[in-house]
């Protein structure tokens, strides 16, 4: 039997101002929807131009080698935005009735690249994950990125090294559903600290989290970390409420009242209509997000029929500090 070592951490007991605590009244679409100038679209063509007389792998492409300065200047900005801002960026847009998936994919790549270091995003090494649905459903060892089911709050990888910065690529979107929500995890602390200053010390305590598999032979099948960790400036925040229900699960300690309890609160928080943003994503644009800073969602969507018309993103993870691997 696993179990959680108890620690004191350092808990904030103070409200959080500035641009990362926003709610849904403080953020307008024109400061996470950010169009791509022309620009970045002319250097991105002439990018693509030079590629198909030249080609190479997407994964060896550097973007110092290609002409792309107003696009370096602009990508600056948009990490500003996730750095200093409120986290999340959507571009818009990529012009997918001019490219391919693999021409998009290496753009994609590039730009990404501007941000932070590509980073693996599986335990074999996968740095670019396409996210469609196979059939399969939500599973110990079966991604809800894999499924059209719904996707409850969450940031990527909290059971594992998880990287600053995700991207999602638009390629194709479903019939129906899919819609995505973004949440602030500072505004979703401050609320904690308002209305439930009881329960949010135990969001600093470690809870188990189900790695889902991704691990080598012999390591641990959970890891043990808490949601939020204040590191004297900083508040980092983690979530996963299902890995968490089977992390505790697969180490033989089930949750107490008081576990359930914050997590339950937790959610209202971040449930809260006031509290985050809800929009549709469109082919072309891509996504990104302060993962430490924002949780995100999706509805369940109806997809398509035909094979080649399903709805698919591509993820990227992206991470300057520690190794490119896995376990960074």
């Amino acid at each position: 039997m696993n179990t959680v070592d108890v620690v004191t951490p350092t808990i904030l007991d103070r409200a959080i101002t500035g641009r990362k605590a926003w709610t849904r009244a403080d953020l307008a679409p024109a400061d996470w929807l950010v169009p791509i100038p022309d620009k970045c679209l002319a250097e991105i063509a002439a990018t693509v131009a030079t590629l198909s007389r030249h080609p190479l792998p997407t994964l060896v492409l550097s973007p110092r080698d290609y002409g792309l300065t107003a696009t370096s200047t602009f990508m600056g900005q948009v990490k500003t935005q996730l750095d200093e801002g409120p986290g999340l960026v959507v571009l818009d847009r990529l012009p997918v009735e001019a490219y391919g998936k693999d021409e998009l994919t290496r753009i994609y790549w590039l730009l990404s690249s501007l941000i932070a270091r590509p980073v693996a995003q599986s335990f074999d090494g996968t740095l670019l994950y396409d996210v469609i649905d196979t059939g399969a459903k939500i599973a110990t060892r079966v991604r809800g990125d894999k499924t059209n089911q719904e996707l409850i709050w969450h940031t990527d990888y909290g059971f594992n090294h998880p990287p600053p910065y995700i991207g999602l690529l638009v390629l194709r979107t479903a019939t129906a559903g899919g819609r995505s929500s973004v949440v602030s995890l500072t505004s979703a602390h401050n609320a904690m600290l308002a209305r439930h200053p009881d329960l949010l010390a135990r969001l600093y305590q470690p809870f188990h989290w189900n790695r889902q598999g991704e691990h080598g032979e012999g390591e641990p099948i959970t890891h043990s970390l808490p949601i939020f960790r204040y590191a004297g400036r900083r508040l980092y925040g983690r979530y996963n409420r299902r890995l968490i229900e089977a992390g505790a699960r697969l180490a033989e300690t089930p949750l107490t009242n008081m576990d359930v309890a914050a997590l339950d609160a937790l959610v209202g928080v971040m449930n809260d209509p006031a509290l985050g943003v809800d929009f549709d994503m469109e082919p072309g644009q891509i996504q990104y997000l302060a993962n430490f800073d924002c949780a995100h969602r999706r509805t369940d969507y109806v997809d398509h029929d035909a094979a080649d018309a399903k709805r698919h993103l591509v993820r990227i993870f992206l991470r300057d500090e520690g190794a490119r691997s896995y376990m960074g």
